[in-house]
């Protein structure tokens, strides 16, 4: 295993036993930790987003792509800091706030995101994949507003807005799927690779901040959050990788022939 991927490999073993000691001493402690790790992974993220896309912006589908990447990322980070702004200097409850806003407003760019990322791909996506992935989202989001309903203790507000996170997720896990389709056959890279781990990652934390706001057992720093860390380090590793360190041009990969993009 190359060097560069080892020491990602340490980051995030290393986030999780951050996490897991903080949790041990206490919520204050896991609530400046999480915040620490997670602010201390979203900001290189954003400036490699934005360095990406300066250089990228002109090829094709991989340009167009990364536009909205660039834009989800910026709206999330937003939303990371008023988060921290509400809890760590006010010390008032930082859900629901404005964060929620920036939060959902980057759905729809990282929809849009993997549907260009599909494109080059749409000769070998059969209907029956399509078909399949809409029948597993549609099932999961069913599940989720229907237990949601039924064990639900808090406000109807909160418990709407409770619910549009992992419903956006679903409904982004569509695409997501299909990717992992064409992960398995071996026809995307690392970078992309990564992007859709992270996002599986934030679907999976998203669906556990759930359940566990409705239990009313939900703090920030929770190592349900670890996932969450998780989901932004896949991101970093994969812009990372492809900006700089072990980026390799294989002709046969339809995502990294970029004249096919234009």
């Amino acid at each position: 295993m190359p060097t560069n991927r080892v020491f990602f490999v340490s980051i995030f073993a290393f986030i999780a036993i951050v996490i897991i000691t903080a949790n041990y001493f206490g919520e204050d402690y896991a609530i400046w930790a999480y915040d620490i790790l997670n602010l201390s992974i979203i900001t290189p993220l954003v400036a490699i987003s934005i360095l990406l896309l300066i250089r990228e912006r002109d090829q094709g589908n991989f340009g167009r792509a990364w536009v909205f990447f660039t834009s989800f990322i910026i709206l999330w980070f937003i939303a990371e800091i008023i988060w921290v702004v509400y809890e760590s200097v006010y010390k008032v409850e930082p859900w629901p706030s404005e964060a929620d806003i920036f939060w959902l407003a980057g759905y729809p760019l990282y929809f849009i995101f993997t549907i260009y990322y599909l494109k080059p791909f749409r000769n070998v996506i059969s209907a029956k994949l399509v078909a399949t992935s809409i029948g597993i989202t549609m099932a999961i989001a069913i599940f989720l507003m229907y237990y949601t309903m039924q064990e639900s203790d808090i406000s109807e507000f909160e418990t709407i807005l409770g619910l549009a996170y992992p419903i956006a997720d679903t409904i982004a896990l569509a695409p997501i799927i299909i990717s992992l389709v064409l992960f398995f056959r071996g026809q995307v890279n690392f970078l992309w690779s990564c992007l859709l781990i992270g996002m599986i990652c934030f679907v999976v934390s998203d669906y556990g901040f759930l359940f566990l706001s409705l239990d009313e057992t939900y703090y920030t720093g929770h190592p349900i959050d670890i996932l969450y860390i998780w989901a932004y380090l896949f991101l970093l590793s994969g812009a990372y990788d492809h900006i700089k360190i072990f980026r390799k041009r294989n002709q046969e990969n339809r995502f990294n022939d970029q004249e096919g993009f234009r």
